[in-house]
């Protein structure tokens, strides 16, 4: 080893703090590739994540966005080979790994860039395991940029984090088609398992916000839907994405009503911190909006939402003239109203769901609702 390795060059604390930083990057990606896997595949009916910070801060906007898999392999594992990388040139200490490694690391830190700036102009949120691990990578290339002169990219190196990058990601990608194709399966198990649930029942009192609405009386529908949402949750804007196709395939045996469940400390008791800090006043415009406009509201307020703004909320309700009756209490209480209705139920996340009296916590994909739905229409010989 000549005096141009970071190894030579760095002290014992830099050279801890470059081996810190690519343990640390594995363990955030493997975070993530966890929380990839039980977003998109949920295994149960319970959802949650340490993740999701705040409106802004959010992992789930970034996790059920088109960057965050590429061909269904989520871009995390590539974190987690990056992170070992880092780690296992710790241990070798090889000039050639070290050239190779600075290339491989200058390319890692242009991606987390790019995707940091994707998620904050593109998205309006950012992944706070992402943001850590774009910390930890910039991190890890400084050190090796101020401190290391080998440049060089060694084929034989080069060849061999290739290969461990294919290989991984082809046994995801085979991981993965080997679960999508046992769908028939895996529809079968949810279903048992969706019936075996408790029937928690319908809201005491309806909701007179209506998405689809097949009959008057809410519970005369074949399918009973009922959702506790929050429109500045990413999670409820993906789910918000699925209910035109709900609604389309399950026409007039269906009807879908909504609940206000702000995720903010202005208007729900059970709030301890802020989190969504515009969610209030959402439900408060949408509510003045009326049940006729409700439905179209709803859709528009959830585009904005990566822009929505206390000024796009004040605009848009002095066009509808509903400006004093957002500022009214008994509006408030309306909301405060359906926030205590979902106690009986136990929501403490959205977006949560009654899918004729089962409670389902988050998103699931589209195939497993119409496995539920499905399911309901032939017991009910529909």
């Amino acid at each position: 080893m000549t005096e141009k390795s970071f190894f030579k060059k760095a002290t014992f604390n830099q050279q801890v703090i470059f081996f810190a930083m690519g343990v640390l990057m594995a363990i955030f990606s493997i975070y993530l590739t966890s929380h990839y896997f039980s977003a998109k595949y949920p295994t149960g009916f319970e959802a949650g994540s340490i993740c999701n910070i705040s409106s802004f801060f959010n992992c789930d906007a970034t996790t059920l966005s088109a960057f965050g898999n590429i061909a269904g392999i989520p871009i995390s594992i590539f974190g987690i080979l990056m992170g070992l990388f880092v780690s296992l040139s710790f241990l070798t200490k090889s000039e050639e790994t070290e050239g190779t490694l600075y290339t491989i690391l200058a390319v890692n830190v242009v991606g987390c860039v790019v995707l940091f700036l994707y998620s904050l102009i593109g998205l309006g949120h950012l992944c706070p395991m992402c943001s850590l691990y774009y910390v930890c990578s910039i991190i890890a290339f400084a050190l090796l940029h101020k401190l290391s002169d080998c440049r060089s990219i060694a084929p034989k190196h080069l060849s061999i984090y290739a290969v461990s990058t294919l290989v991984v990601a082809g046994a995801s990608f085979g991981m993965i088609n080997n679960w999508e194709g046992k769908h028939e399966q895996r529809a079968q198990q949810l279903v048992k398992m969706f019936n075996e649930l408790q029937s928690l029942g319908a809201p005491e009192k309806s909701s007179p916000f209506r998405l689809v609405s097949s009959t008057e009386k809410f519970t005369d529908a074949p399918i009973q839907f009922s959702i506790f949402s929050d429109f500045q949750c990413p999670a409820c804007n993906a789910f918000n994405k699925i209910i035109p196709k709900i609604k389309e395939r399950y026409k007039g045996k269906i009807n879908i009503q909504y609940f206000f469940y702000p995720l903010d400390h202005n208007c729900n008791p059970s709030m301890d911190r802020p989190l969504h800090t515009l969610a209030c006043k959402a439900a408060y415009f949408a509510s003045c909006a009326g049940p006729e406009k409700f439905a179209r509201i709803h859709d528009e307020i959830f585009e904005a939402q990566s822009s929505l703004s206390e000024t796009w909320i004040n605009d848009y309700a002095k066009k509808l003239n509903v400006t004093e009756c957002m500022n009214k209490p008994e509006t408030k209480q309306a909301v405060v109203d359906m926030i205590n209705q979902a106690d009986s139920f136990t929501v403490k996340s959205t977006p949560t769901q009654l899918l004729n009296g089962v409670k389902i916590e988050g998103v699931r994909q589209l195939r497993d609702y119409y496995a539920f739905m499905d399911d309901i229409l032939k017991k009910a010989g529909k």
